[in-house]
């Protein structure tokens, strides 16, 4: 492949790894994403298959992107994973 193929390639996965982590560890990016999946992806710059496969729940998909399949479902359950550093207790 050529260099600036592999160099936007690159640019994509990166985008779309660092969402996935913001989906693991940030409640803010968690609510959001969850609350209203397609207006949350509207405002990201993930390419349309990678905003599709998302939406579809699609945890194979997802691992073809480049997801392991702990981070996929992670990602989609909005469950908070070991990198999560924000801790807020329950207001009651």
């Amino acid at each position: 492949m050529k260099k600036h193929i592999l160099e936007r390639r690159h640019t994509y996965v990166n985008r779309f790894q660092k969402l996935i982590q913001k989906l693991q560890s940030d409640p803010i990016t968690i609510g959001n994403f969850l609350a209203d999946p397609e207006e949350f992806l509207k405002s990201t710059k993930l390419t349309n298959q990678e905003k599709k496969t998302l939406l579809a729940r699609d945890v194979e998909a997802l691992n073809d992107l480049g997801l392991t399949i702990d981070q996929a479902v992670g990602a989609l359950s909005g469950a908070h994973s070991q990198l999560c550093s924000t801790n807020h207790p329950t207001r009651g």
